[in-house]
């Protein structure tokens, strides 16, 4: 199936290709100021033969017959071009230059500070950020394959994707800084995170489609919060057109992962138990209490993957009003396939395979997004902004496990002794986010403006009746599974609900005085002040089968035929998993900005950040109580100085350097003592109160090129030095993982970031090479007497460098292009390559996780069938590699004959997943 898609694919381009690189006119037409006429159209009199001037300025004209002909050209801004040309058997070749038009050229500025869709205006704002930055424009979102925004930022250079269990993007990690060194901006202000343990924001939750661009800023300015060491994603949501417009967006797909030798996998989500009987005031629950008639499997063999978008705008009352309404739905069935391995440590330092779990997920992701926005243009001097956002995702997951429980080593010649262990798991995850901001725009005066934003925001994360059915047996042999499954039957059923809300005010107030010394200068001002408040609620029930249900097939064979018995009545009566938790921050800052001669450009300043942060427990455990840990709270405050050059080489040419300082806090329940064992690889997780901010010194350098149109070359560099890095280490011997400061790291690399368009044709490329550096303490078995099998063994601890838990040492990014404005067709190819990264940590000496390096191709093409109308397609996981996470361990002899282990000597697999090809066939529809 990949490769006809892929020959397709190129047999299509190459169609394309030979047929509009013909002889006859061909040449090449750019402005006065060097700019080439993208997408004005040619027509040649009076044949009215016309063509369309490509991405690189240039056009042709194939089997003009001979004589002699008129020329023309016209485009806003520009006067309109008329040649004379003659045509004698030979292929003609032009360069036109079209003069500036004065007048025009008002109404194009105006009209360009408005539209902020195209590549053109992304370049733009490249070349005339203060910042290291990169922008998509929502022309390249809207022909990238991606649905969502996690999975549209990794085609930005030097971020990479941490993705979920169906194989789907979710945070972003910007030049190998993992998602904690990270914010997210909606329109330019924070929003919180429905994430149950951390501050940052799941990008996945976000429709692609309401975007007018994504922006990725890499170096802070003391304007802007200072809690990101990697970068700052900002999403500019849609804005009110100019005149009534909109779309509708229509699509159906298919995911092959599911079909007649895998069926879709579900449960009746409607018999979900909202809230637990706890939460109701029944403080002594019964078993009959708890339905479980829903817990039953439905199968199917087909779930269509859904996409649906509207939106609508205009402008009213004479132009002072702008609005735009803007939905989105989409219905995805992800997925995968996966195998995951329980290791252990040996004594001599080697890895042991306990248990092999054969993990198939089925989860049906339903997202939806609703924009509206209205601005007011009261006068000339005055504008006011309203803006409100809802967004839902909602993941139904079902997650069925075959576990094999090995009891000694493999005996590969009479098989292995031990259990087998069926567990289902039925968990709905609903997760929102709505945004509130009024903002406000005033120019004073001809040198003084101010403005302000008041954001209200609350997210949150449910999940309802989190029901995990477990049944176990025996074996004797990987060939032979049981066919009874006997006793120890168990069910839990568990509620997880969190919310986020923050209120907060930004200030602004910008000062332009004229000053001798330099050409231009801008002095800002301002601060804010933001209040969050977290909550965290839980409860769990166990139950077990008793006696009355030992053999399934002969006792019982749905989970409704189990008469259960209700162990813990009363739920779990004391819980760090129940906390509130705040956040202040009061924040002021200073900057300038000077322009000296039209070519240095200096910004700097500093920013004061002021934290006031803590948590509650009302029901701590006797031994955190008896430890003074029922509650914390804890005030500093950072000064973060930045400083950034930009100099200009010539008008398509910048040099940059920069420097900011930077503090990254910790996350809620980093720092609440919270003990959360149904992590996805059973590892009980547990916060730490001891753990610490970090601060992180920035240090960037880069080259960038714009040379025409949407071509850009860019490189630079980056240097980063984290003091008290927070990480996340695996204490095999306490059963749990926790986060904790690791001394001082270093992290510092070089990114390239190119495009280059020849007529129709195009390349899109990036490349990022991280290299991090942090110096661990870890531990080791060792025998008292080296060599002697009876002596005892202790635990001794050496020091270990690694990189940074996260940070890939090569991320690249890949894309064909091909547009031909002429026919209307737009086509990519694009490739992603994320290298080998540490996915867990140990504790112990040379055992951390390792995610091996993943190639991910995904194919887009639209074709536009008349102005309003233009079809589409998109096929995602062409190649359908593994994901897999391994232990830089050598196998042994005996591990080499587990199922999907290497050869000896090969590392250790600990986890393969599939998650399959998908494909989209789609209608876009302006109006």
């Amino acid at each position: 199936m990949m490769k006809r898609i892929v020959l397709l694919s190129l047999l299509f381009i190459t169609y394309f290709s030979l047929n509009t690189l013909a002889g006859g006119i061909k040449g090449s037409a750019f402005g006065a100021d060097g700019e080439p006429l993208i997408g004005a159209v040619v027509t040649l009199e009076p044949s009215h033969t016309q063509s369309v001037i490509g991405m690189d300025g240039k056009f042709s004209m194939n089997n003009v017959d001979n004589g002699n002909y008129i020329i023309q050209i016209q485009y806003m801004g520009y006067k309109t071009l008329q040649r004379e040309v003659a045509v004698n058997n030979e292929t003609v070749s032009l360069e036109l230059i079209l003069e500036l038009d004065a007048v025009q050229l008002d109404e194009a500025v105006v009209y360009g500070a408005r539209e902020r869709k195209t590549s053109e205006s992304a370049r733009a704002t490249e070349q005339m950020s203060s910042q290291v930055m990169t922008v998509m424009s929502a022309q390249d979102i809207e022909l990238s394959p991606d649905l969502n925004v996690a999975n549209v930022v990794q085609r930005v250079a030097g971020v990479s994707l941490e993705r979920n269990n169906s194989g789907d993007g979710q945070f972003a990690i910007v030049r190998g800084m993992d998602k904690r060194y990270n914010y997210t901006l909606v329109n330019g202000v924070k929003i919180p995170s429905p994430d149950n343990k951390n501050r940052y924001v799941p990008l996945d939750l976000f429709p692609s489609d309401l975007l007018d661009r994504l922006e990725v800023t890499k170096a802070l300015t003391p304007d802007m919060e200072g809690d990101a060491v990697g970068g700052v994603i900002n999403m500019e949501m849609k804005d009110a057109p100019e005149s009534y417009s909109g779309q509708l967006n229509l699509s159906i797909g298919n995911n092959f992962l599911f079909g007649d030798g895998n069926p879709f996998m579900s449960w009746n989500t409607s018999g979900n138990m909202n809230t637990p009987p706890s939460w109701n005031g029944v403080n002594n629950a019964q078993a009959g209490d708890f339905s479980v008639n829903h817990l039953v499997n439905n199968y199917k063999n087909y779930v269509p993957n859904i996409v649906g978008g509207l939106s609508i705008g205009n402008r009213f009352a004479d132009d002072k009003i702008g609005v735009i309404v803007a939905g989105s739905y989409q219905q995805t069935a992800r997925g995968s396939n996966s195998t995951w391995f329980s290791t252990g440590m040996l004594s001599d330092g080697s890895t042991s395979l306990d248990n092999m779990e054969d993990r198939n997920y089925y989860q049906l992701q339903r997202r939806a997004g609703l924009h509206a926005k209205m601005d007011y243009r009261i006068n000339a001097n005055h504008n006011i902004d309203w803006y409100n956002a809802y967004v839902y995702l909602s993941n139904d997951q079902v997650r069925d496990v075959t576990r094999t429980r090995t009891w000694g080593s493999y005996d590969p010649i009479n098989g292995n002794a031990g259990e087998m262990s069926y567990i289902t798991r039925y968990r709905s995850t609903i997760q929102q986010i709505f945004n509130s901001t009024l903002k406000g725009t005033h120019h004073l005066n001809t040198w003084m403006k101010a403005d302000w934003s008041a954001v209200y925001s609350k997210a949150s994360n449910n999940v309802p009746d989190n029901a995990k059915f477990t049944r176990s047996g025996s074996m004797t042999n990987w060939e032979h599974a049981p066919e009874r499954i006997a006793g120890r039957s168990a069910l839990t059923r568990r509620w997880d609900y969190n919310d986020d809300q923050d209120l907060a005010f930004y200030t602004n107030f910008t000062f332009s005085p004229e000053l001798n010394f330099v050409y231009d200068s801008e002095f800002k001002a301002g601060g804010l002040v933001r209040f969050k408040n977290r909550s965290n609620d839980f409860e769990n029930y166990r139950f077990n089968a008793g006696n009355s249900a030992l053999v399934k097939g002969e006792d019982w064979n749905d989970i409704t035929d189990v008469n259960w018995i209700l162990e813990n009545p009363t739920g779990v009566n004391y819980s760090p998993n129940r906390y509130t938790s705040h956040e202040n921050i009061t924040a002021a800052y200073g900057q300038f900005k000077l322009n000296f001669n039209q070519k240095l450009e200096m910004v700097g300043g500093v920013r004061m950040e002021h934290t006031d942060i803590g948590y509650f427990l009302p029901q701590p455990t006797n031994d955190l109580a008896d430890a003074g840990l029922d509650e914390m709270s804890q005030t500093y405050v950072d000064f973060l100085p930045s400083l950034h050059f930009k100099y200009m080489l010539n008008p398509k040419a910048n040099l940059r350097a920069s420097y900011f300082k930077s503090v990254i806090r910790p996350g809620f329940s980093e720092f609440v003592p919270i003990q959360n064992g149904d992590t996805e690889d059973d590892w009980t997780e547990m916060g730490n109160p001891n753990v610490e901010r970090t601060i992180g010194h920035n240090l960037d350098l880069r080259y960038e090129f714009f040379p025409r149109g949407m071509d850009k070359f860019m490189i630079g560099g980056f240097y980063k030095k984290l003091h008290n890095p927070i990480e996340y280490s695996l204490n095999r011997e306490a059963g749990y993982i926790m986060p904790d400061n690791y001394g001082d790291a270093e992290n510092m690399g070089i990114e390239i970031d190119m495009v280059k368009y020849f007529n129709k044709f195009g390349i899109s490329a990036n490349y990022t090479y991280t290299h991090s550096r942090v110096t661990t303490e870890k531990a080791y078995y060792e025998r008292e007497i080296p060599g002697d099998d009876t002596s005892d063994i202790v635990i001794k601890s050496a020091l270990e460098d690694r990189p940074l838990q996260g940070q890939a040492a090569h991320i690249a990014n890949l894309s064909f292009l091909y547009k031909n404005s002429e026919k209307g067709i737009d086509m990519q190819l694009a490739t992603v390559y994320t290298g080998d990264r540490i996915h867990s940590l140990s504790a112990f000496y040379g055992n951390d996780m390792w995610q091996k390096g993943f190639f991910q191709m995904d194919f887009s093409a639209e074709k536009r069938i008349n102005k309003s109308t233009l079809i589409y397609l998109k096929v995602y996981n062409l190649l359908d590699n593994a994901y897999e996470v391994e232990i830089r361990q050598p196998i042994t002899y005996a591990q080499s004959f587990y199922p999907k282990q290497g050869n000896e000597g090969d590392n250790v697999l600990v986890r393969q997943d599939f998650y399959r090809r998908q494909f989209l066939v789609g209608l876009k529809y302006n109006f």
